[in-house]
């Protein structure tokens, strides 16, 4: 009986030890090391080590429009520079007031009074802060206001430390805080409508440390989206047992808790977001598609709003599509899923919208089925997922880097995906491709912004948009068009893949770019990036006369016009015996006079036949006639239907 007993000790004592045992190795694998005061270092040499790790944990109180988390991080201090403080992104905290920069930049001052009063304002309060294992921290909390200097807006959060953080430190804070969830409005991407709700930009995000020391760590602006170092996140969400969630990353689990709640765990890898959705009504539709050089399934997860079924399979498809095209030209996507949301009409401002692995889109069933606006939203904004996602453009600082290029991607998908047909609107009364309609935005684009300049510096909206998607979406399309579709192609895989899972900027670009072409492409992106210059061709006159000496010879002649930039440009002159003589302008020159001797006298001239050069502003003006007569009326003719397209596919945007 006493050697039982003595067995049971020490049975007893090996349980107990390999239950400490266990628990040191899982200590081990979390980002929250021991409270101790030690300092950590990270001497991993992997310059694609995460600079950063979320745990998360969220529960919402939808009667209340509250949200209460905590959040564990663990950041890096990557920088060769000491720091003694850590900047927050609040960007909740853009809700909270009529005078923080968001809504004062939102031209509160056009909304009566009854309007003002009707706003439903939010916010995010920080109840708590401390150093895991150390100090404690609310009490140095303090907001800046880096950009406009506005001391009413709270959306950065500066935190003093008490002691510097070293290079290559590792420090773990707990962050406890709550969220007031506001009502959905025009550029807010977060809220509630109804039972409703879209959660994106809803924790403390720290800041991007630059190897400088400073932050890059600006406020929330109305025209400005965002930008962050890649990490690791693991995020619980209790809600309610009635709602549907979707969310970043994999679910890994779902729990359900003891107050009729449940509690679902997600997961992700080398993103540099996180953001969910909740609302009772959503209908999950799974597919799972094997892509070209991926062995693994990639899951689409559907969320679709009640009454939207005739949208399902035009996302789905045209999802399916996009992530068959990237596959082959660029690279596989690299996530396990894909979340899309379908908002209700009521949810329709958190439409249209990107973040990692999640993508929101939107339908209007009164639309006709000839606007390819389902197709074209959903291409778009899964297209983000490569300029945005996988490779971080800087959309606070260069938006272009990110809106351009997936502009210049939507357009070259919608072009195969309705090869056969229009790509924008498709009616019998009119028939417009997506990249045309792009151009007029053209139209309404003064001299007076650059796309590669913070996003908050622009006039207007209008001058944003008009800049960084179209302006520079067409720059790349022209690009394509003189050097040719698969090296530009090619260039974008090599892109890609060189600054994947990094931030690259308008001068990695632009190096990538030259160094890969082997030929010097700086003066396009000085002209219409990094400049107001836009771009404007013509033909000025055209005429015939005939040449004494050589009797039956007519001597032709056509001025062209560069009337703003410079762009390599085919040049033509159509002969009324029906012979095209054409002649490459690559030379640097304000006009061009193209001469020839022929038996037949010019009918018209034409600068840029084929409409290569799509971000030429004004096509009306890049052909004319001799003289008039049947030619002159069909030259007519087609740019009154020009005219009439531009303008009705005006009035539908």
């Amino acid at each position: 009986m006493k050697k039982i007993k003595i067995l049971f000790i020490l049975f007893f004592f090996f349980i107990l030890s390999l239950n400490l045992f266990l628990q040191e190795q899982e200590k081990k694998e979390e980002p929250v090391p021991d409270e101790t005061n030690e300092v950590e270092i990270d001497t991993s040499q992997n310059e694609r080590a995460p600079v950063v790790k979320y745990i998360i944990d969220a529960r919402l109180f939808p009667e209340k429009s509250l949200l209460e988390g905590t959040e564990i991080l663990t950041w890096v201090n990557k920088s060769p520079v000491p720091v003694d403080n850590l900047r927050f992104h609040l960007y909740y905290n853009a809700f909270s007031s009529p005078d923080t920069t968001f809504f004062r930049e939102g031209e509160l001052y056009k909304k009566t009074e009854k309007e003002l009063r009707e706003l439903k304002f939010g916010g995010i309060e920080i109840t708590r802060i401390r150093l895991i294992g150390g100090d404690e921290l609310t009490g140095n909390i303090q907001f800046v206001s880096p950009d406009d200097g506005n001391a009413a807006d709270k959306t950065v959060m500066q935190v003093n430390l008490k002691k510097t953080a070293a290079p290559l430190q590792r420090i773990s804070l707990e962050i406890r805080f709550e969220l007031k969830i506001p009502d959905l409005i025009p550029r807010s991407r977060t809220g509630k409508a109804g039972t409703y709700f879209f959660m994106g930009q809803w924790f403390p995000k720290i800041g991007v440390l630059r190897q400088d020391g400073q932050w890059h760590c600006h406020q929330y602006h109305r025209l400005s989206e965002f930008f962050a170092d890649y990490g690791d996140y693991k995020v619980s969400i209790t809600v309610p047992k009635k709602f549907v969630v979707g969310a970043s990353g994999n679910l890994i689990k779902s729990e359900k808790t003891g107050s009729g709640g449940v509690t679902y765990f997600y997961e992700e890898t080398n993103i540099h977001d996180f953001a969910w959705t909740a609302y009772p009504r959503f209908k999950k539709i799974l597919e799972k598609v094997t892509l070209a050089g991926n062995p693994r399934e990639t899951t689409i997860e559907l969320l679709l709003s009640p009454r939207h079924g005739g949208a399902k399979q035009r996302y789905i498809k045209s999802l399916k599509f996009a992530l068959d095209f990237y596959a082959k030209h660029i690279f596989p996507y690299p996530y396990k899923k894909i979340t899309v949301v379908d908002p209700p009409l009521k949810g329709m401002m958190s439409g249209g919208m990107e973040y990692p692995t999640l993508i929101t889109l939107g339908h209007i069933g009164f639309l006709p089925e000839s606007l390819k606006f389902p197709e074209q939203v959903t291409i778009h904004e899964f297209s983000h997922q490569y300029w945005y996602g996988i490779v971080g453009s800087d959309e606070f600082r260069e938006a272009w880097l990110d809106e351009g290029v997936t502009t210049f991607f939507e357009m070259e998908i919608l072009d195969e995906y309705f090869k056969n047909s229009p790509s924008f609107l498709d009616s019998n009364l009119v028939k417009i491709d997506y990249w045309e309609f792009v151009r007029l935005r053209l139209l309404s684009l003064l001299p007076v912004d650059k796309p590669g300049q913070y996003s908050w510096a622009f006039l207007n909206s209008s001058q944003y948009d008009n800049n960084v998607y179209a302006k520079a979406g067409l720059l790349l399309r022209s690009l394509k068009n003189h050097i040719g579709k698969n090296k530009i192609y090619d260039f974008f895989k090599f892109y890609a893949e060189k600054y994947k899972f990094k931030h690259p900027t308008t001068e990695d670009f632009i190096e990538t770019f030259n160094e890969f072409m082997d030929e010097d492409f700086t003066w396009a992106f000085e002209q219409f990036i990094k400049s107001e210059t836009g771009l404007d061709h013509s033909v000025y006159s055209v005429k015939a006369a005939v040449v004494p000496s050589r009797p039956g010879m007519f001597r032709s002649e056509a001025v062209f016009l560069r009337k703003e930039g410079y762009f390599p440009v085919e040049l033509a002159i159509q002969l009324e015996n029906g012979k095209r003589i054409t002649s490459f302008w690559k030379k640097q020159e304000k006009w061009k006079r193209f001469v020839t001797i022929n038996a037949s006298p010019v009918d018209y001239a034409v600068i840029d036949p084929e409409f290569k050069v799509v971000l030429d502003k004004n096509f009306l003006d890049n052909s004319k006639v001799r003289r008039p007569g049947r030619s002159g009326i069909k030259k007519l003719a087609f740019k009154f239907g020009s005219f009439f397209q531009s303008l009705l596919g005006f009035l539908i945007f």
